[in-house]
Order: structure tokens, then C-alpha cells, then sequence
């Protein structure tokens, strides 16, 4: 398998597109010893992962463990993060992607991908200068380490993307020159043309032209099959005619990919998907998931190294117990034979030697006996089966000595062998689920109010400063509590409303006392007030200073007194994504499908999300809820929960419908 130059253009194409000059780098974590994810961050829009590998480049879904950082991707961490992506390109002819970032301080960084041979991962400065790289190479053509500077591979083929009808023509004809007309013309384009072999059926399927040597075919025939090669390189790399798929193997393994249905494959080896980026992804996924980068953690072939030592040790040790017994049992025949008189030529003695697998050596007219590739000289004139036997008992308690030392090292192994195990239990082998596509305000409080209208509210000194500097719009009415600790919230939209918006009013000031201290501290009721966003100053007065998340509020407030601190939180639907929002009562009863009322008090947070958690999950399997939402339930993590409760106690009303109850199944069939 291999990701061809023309569909790496629309791979760029389509990161281009998603990744503006709004995001940011926000994280970089290896995966494996040669793939890496790049997190880019937007104030307002989704969070982009985009993996990075040596098999290819994609905007991903899943989500991936860390692995240790190995010196080149520490480098490329510290080099590129906070910063922003500002070109992505293909090398002409070359399946080589080119990202140019450039940091807050103005300096550009260049990361180069390639996707051939080993593939690589190379970090440069704006000159090209190697800072950092994967996989060093030093080969007679080509030298890339850190400190020289950077440069593709001799090219190979001559690149479609540059080439007109004439330059075509004039190729053939040079291979015809050269006596190599009879080449058929699948291998010739092939041969000459950067392009990858599975497009080459399609162009020669498409052109009507057989696979005919190449002087059997005319130039009209040569010009339809340029037609056809250039239409193909514009509709790939542009995305137009796509039917993406995934080639299986006969055990139904993802085998090859592809932007258009190969005519080659059988249909049930096919498995098709609505965009190549989801092709792209899946096939990549599965290539990281069974690498041998990824099996094979460093921690695992420390391992393996390991146990085949111990494993060596114990070979060793019974070598030398089956040594030590044999020389035991030889000694003991011939202390046996202690009033037989006897030399090395006795019939007895030669029985004896057979029956233990020994032998006598004559080397240089000296007699040697050899038992267990041991050997031992013998007086052939004064033959002595005391003495003999005496040596022999000798020579196995000397091997038997042996055995501490080979015990011993079997002790250390296993010592360090328990020991990288019990590290390997508390950072597993990488893991990898699916991502879920959070919406941009779920970095906030937020809940949308029974008249539709979105509110978003503060968590934190810094997000109260972004939702107020970054987020608030002159539609928008401003949420503030009269205690301290109080969050902002916003009423997007509230001001161009059609419709009375008295009780979204109500709502979202009911949730911003309840998220204020006021919960915390265990207060029943507090009062809020309302401005509209031109009321709010962002700068302090001459001479005085704001905190960080403060703001200068001008002209009339509008007070809501006496809200009730109470908060609901309710299993919901936003494009059939279940998740749990908590907000006023009524907004979240509308749009979930269940829910419970929460008042301060009670169960330390982490307790109580425990107890939403598990609480939820048996609501669910007793209302036959479908078997997706229940596995979503049961793998919710706690601090999902934990990161949408207000901050204290939570007291846990019992569980009741909510208003979507008789929709649920409509939802979740779409």
C-alpha cells in the first residue's frame, strides 16, 4: 500500500481547508516511534487532530495513547507548539508533504513528511537546516542527519503533474528510439511516469485502449490515454468522481486504499466510505494499531530481552545438573567395580564407558577419558578406580558450585523483569478509541434555554475573559451574580430575538447563581442581573486595575432576585450525539431523554458522579434504552461527569422522563 502524490494533493487540500489561521498547535504526542499527533486548537470551532506518520498523513478521529517521547519528537514539540500552520504542500513528483508552522515569535519551522521507503519525519528551520529527524539515512546519493540541510531524493520518473501531450509523445518515442518498443504499455507508464500502479488500470479501463506494446499504438491512441491520465490526476487530487473504498484481503483485513473503486478487485473485497479523509483515517488506524512500532512498545522488548536471558539461565542450569548427575552415575558404577582389577582395555571398564556415553581419547599417545564433553586425563599404567571416581564426584560438586552464580543472576532477571511488568501495568500498551466531536461551546458551561437561544457560561478568570473578549457580540445580553466567584454568561442572540425571551431570561440567571460560589458555599437562593453587551467595558479606568476575568459594567442592571440555587442534569441529543447537560430545570427537561434534579449539598463531586454515572446506566437498561446509548453510558468517564458539575456537593433528586422520551427512538434510528 501507498498514498500516491495525487491523492496526497487532495489530502493537503482538504487540511487547508479545515485548519485556518485561526488554530493553533496545542499538543504534539507520539503514538509510535514514527507517527505523532498534532492537536490544533480554535477559540470558537472544534479541536483537529492531525496524525502525522511515516504511512501517511490524515485529520483524524481517534484518539491515541501517548508513548515516550523519543529526542526527535521532543525537538519537534518544543519547536512547533503554540504555533500556527501556515502552507502545507506536496513536493513536485515526490511523495513528500511539506508543513511550514510559524511561532509566536515570527520564526518558521518546516515539517517534511516522507512517505517512501522507511518513510521519515524531519524537522527544519526556515532554511531547510535539519534540527531534528526519525529515521537518519547516510546512503551514497543521500545524506540527512542533523545540521545539513535538507534535500528530496534523486527524482525517479518524470512527474504528470508538469508534463504536456508533447512532452508525452516525445517520451514514447525516445523509448521506442532506444529499441524498447515492444514494452507493453502498463509496465512503460509504470516505468516512466510518477504515478502509482493502481491508477494505471484505470487509465488504460477508461482510454479503451488494450494493454498493447507500446509501437502497436497510435498517437491518437496515445492522446486519449493522456486525456484520460490528466482528467485522473485532476479529479483525485481535486476530489471530483470519488468513491473512496478500502481493499480487503481474502481474511478481510484492510489490504489497500483507494479514492476510486479499483475494476480490478472483486466487490465483496470492497468496503466503501462517504469521503476519502474517513478512508484515509480508518486504513491508517489500522496500519499504526498492528505496526510493529506499536506492539512492540520499548518496554516490551525490554522485556522479551529479558526473559530470553532468563530463559538462557535456566538452560544453563540444567545443562549443569544433567552434567553434575551423569558424572555422579559414572563415578558410582566404577566405585561398584572397587575389587574388580581392571585397566582402560577391560571389558567391564569399555561396558561401563558405553553404557554412559563416555570415551577414551588418545591425544599425542595420552589417554583421556570424555564423559558429558568433559575431559579428564588417565595413568594407563596405574589405573586407579578410587581415584578415578574420586575426581569424577570432585568434578560434579565443581559444576554443582556453578549453580549459585547461575541462581543468582536468575534472581536479579526476575527482580528486574517484575519490575518492568509492574511498569507496564500502570502505562499500558498504546490504546485507541474513537473520538467524539465535541461542538465548540463545550469548553464552556453551557445548555440551550427552552426558547432555542444557546448560553454560554464562564468556568474559570480565563474562560469569563474569552467568552467577554472573544465570544460576546452585540446581540448578545450579558449574565452576572451578585456574589463573588460569579461567572459570566452570555444569552447568544438575545437582542434581535422575535419571540419573548422572559423565561430564557430566568434560566440562564438561575444558571449563573448556581454556578456561582453561591453553590459552594450552600446557599438556597441569590440574585442576578442582566446588561447588555455595549454596558460592558473591557478596559479599567484611568488608574485603576481590573483582575484577569473582571470587567467594568456601566448604566442600568437589570436584577432577577431571588433564584433558587438548584441545577438539572439530563441525558440529551445534539446532532444524535448523546451527552449529559446540566442547566435550569426546564431547558434540560426539554431536550433529554432523562434527568435529575441537583441542589448543593450532599456527595463530594467525584461521588456523586459516580453515582449519576452508574444510576443512569441501570435507568437505561430498565427502559430498554438501544444498546449503543447503554455502551456509551457504561464508558463514560467520571470526569466527563465531574467537568459539567457545578463545584461543591451535590444532593441527587430521584431520576425522571424528560421531554424527548417520545422522540428517543426517531433519534437514535437516524
Amino acid at each position: 500500500m501507498s498514498i500516491s502524490e495525487i491523492e496526497l494533493k487532495f489530502l493537503v487540500n482538504h487540511i487547508k481547508e479545515i485548519i485556518d489561521d485561526v488554530y493553533y498547535v496545542s499538543n504534539i504526542y507520539p503514538i509510535t516511534k514514527s507517527s505523532l499527533v498534532l492537536k490544533f486548537h480554535h477559540s470558537q470551532k472544534n479541536d483537529i487532530s492531525l496524525l502525522v506518520s511515516t504511512f501517511g498523513i490524515c485529520v483524524t478521529k481517534y484518539k491515541y495513547s501517548i508513548v515516550e517521547d523519543n529526542d526527535a519528537i521532543k525537538k519537534i514539540k518544543s519547536d512547533l507548539e503554540r504555533s500556527k500552520l501556515t502552507d502545507v504542500s506536496v513536493f513536485e513528483g515526490e511523495r513528500i508533504v511539506q508543513f511550514i508552522f510559524q511561532n509566536v515569535n515570527g520564526l518558521k519551522y518546516h515539517l517534511i513528511i516522507e512517505l517512501f521507503g522507511n518513510g521519515n519525519v524531519i524537522l527544519c528551520n526556515e532554511s531547510l537546516k535539519i534540527l531534528a529527524l526519525i529515521n537518519p539515512i547516510n546512503v551514497r546519493h543521500r545524506v540527512l542527519k542533523p545540521g545539513l540541510n535538507y534535500a528530496p531524493p534523486p527524482p525517479r520518473g518524470v512527474n504528470p503533474f508538469s508534463m504536456n501531450f508533447e512532452n508525452f509523445l516525445s517520451l514514447v518515442n525516445t523509448t521506442k528510439g532506444e529499441g524498447d518498443g515492444n514494452i507493453d504499455i502498463k509496465k512503460w507508464l509504470g516505468r516512466n511516469l510518477s504515478i502509482s500502479k493502481k491508477f494505471v488500470e484505470h487509465i488504460i479501463n477508461n482510454s479503451g485502449i488494450k494493454n498493447k506494446k507500446i509501437k502497436e499504438i497510435s498517437d491518437d491512441e496515445f492522446k486519449s490515454l493522456f486525456d484520460e491520465l490528466i482528467l485522473l490526476i485532476k479529479n483525485i487530487s481535486s476530489g471530483i468522481g470519488h468513491e473512496p473504498c478500502i481493499v480487503l484481503d481474502e481474511s478481510g483485513n484492510p489490504a489497500d486504499i483507494s479514492p476510486i473503486i479499483p475494476s480490478t478487485v472483486d466487490i465483496n473485497q470492497i468496503k466503501k466510505f462517504s469521503s476519502y479523509s474517513d478512508a484515509v483515517d480508518e486504513f491508517l488506524n489500522n496500519l499504526i494499531v498492528n505496526s510493529d512500532a506499536t506492539k512492540n512498545s520499548d518496554l516490551e522488548k525490554r522485556l522479551e530481552l529479558l526473559e530470553h536471558d532468563l530463559q538462557e539461565q535456566e538452560k544453563a542450569k540444567n545443562l549443569v545438573i544433567s552434567k553434575s548427575a551423569k558424572l555422579r552415575d559414572f563415578a558410582t558404577l566404577l566405585m561398584r567395580q572397587m575389587d574388580t582389577m581392571m585397566n582402560i582395555e577391560t571389558p567391564i571398564f569399555q561396558k561401563i564407558l558405553f553404557d554412559s556415553n563416555a570415551k577414551i581419547l588418545n591425544i599425542r599417545g595420552k589417554y583421556i577419558l570424555e564423559i558429558v564433553d568433559e575431559k579428564m586425563p588417565l595413568d594407563s599404567d596405574n589405573f586407579n578406580l578410587p581415584k578415578l571416581s574420586s575426581s569424577l564426584f570432585g568434578l560434579a560438586k565443581e559444576k554443582e558450585r556453578g549453580l549459585i552464580t547461575i541462581e543468582n543472576s536468575q534472581l536479579k532477571l526476575l527482580e528486574q523483569i517484575d519490575k518492568l511488568k509492574q511498569k507496564k501495568d500502570k502505562k499500558p500498551l498504546p490504546g485507541i478509541k474513537v473520538l467524539t466531536n465535541k461542538e465548540w461551546y463545550e469548553k464552556y458551561r453551557w445548555f440551550f434555554t427552552s426558547d432555542g437561544l444557546l448560553a454560554i457560561g464562564g468556568k474559570d478568570a480565563s474562560s469569563n475573559s474569552v467568552i467577554i473578549r472573544k465570544l460576546l457580540t452585540e446581540n448578545d445580553y450579558v449574565f452576572h451574580a451578585e456574589v463573588n466567584g460569579s461567572p459570566f454568561f452570555i444569552l447568544q442572540n438575545a437582542n434581535i430575538s422575535n419571540t419573548d425571551i422572559s423565561q430564557s431570561i430566568l434560566e440562564v440567571s438561575q444558571a449563573t447563581v448556581s454556578f456561582s460560589r453561591s453553590w459552594k458555599s450552600g446557599l438556597s437562593s441569590s440574585d442576578a442581573y442582566w446588561v447588555l453587551s455595549s454596558q460592558l467595558k473591557k478596559g479599567a479606568p484611568t488608574g485603576q486595575y481590573l483582575p484577569k476575568g473582571s470587567f467594568v459594567i456601566e448604566g442600568k442592571r437589570n436584577f432577577v432576585k431571588n433564584l433558587e440555587i438548584k441545577l438539572a442534569i439530563g441525558l440529551s441529543f445534539i446532532d444524535n450525539k448523546s451527552l449529559f447537560v446540566v442547566g435550569p430545570y426546564h431547558a434540560v427537561k426539554k431536550r433529554s431523554i432523562c434527568m435529575r434534579n441537583l441542589l448543593p449539598s450532599g456527595l463530594d463531586v467525584v461521588k456523586a458522579s459516580k453515582k449519576i454515572k452508574a444510576d443512569f446506566v441501570d435507568y437505561s437498561i430498565k427502559n430498554d434504552f438501544p444498546k449503543d446509548i447503554v455502551e456509551h453510558l457504561k464508558s463514560l468517564s467520571i470526569d466527563e461527569i465531574v467537568r459539567v458539575l457545578p463545584v461543591g456537593q451535590c444532593k441527587l433528586l430521584p431520576i425522571e422522563k424528560g421531554d424527548l422520551k417520545d422522540n428517543f427512538i426517531k433519534i437514535t434510528e437516524k
